[in-house]
């Protein structure tokens, strides 16, 4: 078991950012394929859903697909990455979404005294620099569920997990050696 790969599926939909995190883990020598049919995610050992783009048209895009249950009920390890992890909560301010509901809390708009958006290079409460690209802030009702944290005007929820549901704020695709072991790491998960 211990050399068997894993297929990772890199979910396609209106805000995701394939390419790049299709290009990271072909790096990687990571075996994916992009998926957007609920035929597709069963097939695959992990499911990334990258992001970047606007809450709304993305739950409208994943409604119209009807995946809004599958990704719900996906039995295996499954990262939310950026907007991805975004709407794995209840709800977002951005357009005054209702989102997946995985993980109980809300995405708020970053504070009125930090330039927004949260672009650049930041330090994680794990002690590794990761790059940020976002608006909005995640905020779980229930603080275990928060894996890591940044600092950025104010204290804000960088990880989150809840069963096999993993989210991260930053893009471990562009995280250099931070966003690689976690890449590696998750796909160890999916063995």
């Amino acid at each position: 078991m211990a050399n068997y790969s894993p297929l990772i599926g890199i979910l396609r939909y209106s805000a995701g950012n394939t390419g790049s995190v299709q290009r990271a883990l072909m790096r990687l020598h990571i075996s994916s394929c992009i998926v957007e049919t609920s035929e597709g995610i069963a097939a695959v050992d992990g499911l990334i859903f990258p992001g970047a783009g606007a809450a709304q048209s993305a739950m409208n895009d994943l409604r119209k697909k009807k995946l809004i249950d599958v990704i719900k009920d996906y039995p295996r390890p499954f990262l939310g990455l950026c907007l991805g992890m975004q709407l794995l909560f209840d709800h977002s301010e951005e357009g005054d979404t209702e989102c997946l509901g995985i993980i109980p809390g809300n995405v708020s708009i970053l504070p009125d005294d930090v330039i927004k958006p949260h672009m650049g290079w930041n330090l994680l409460s794990t002690g590794s620099y990761a790059y940020f690209v976002h608006g909005y802030s995640c905020m779980p009702h229930d603080p275990l569920m928060t894996t890591m944290t940044a600092q950025y005007g104010t204290e804000i929820c960088a990880g989150v997990r809840k069963k096999n549901f993993f989210g991260l704020q930053w893009h471990p695709e562009k995280s250099g050696q931070a966003g690689d072991n976690y890449l590696l790491s998750f796909v160890e998960l999916c063995k």
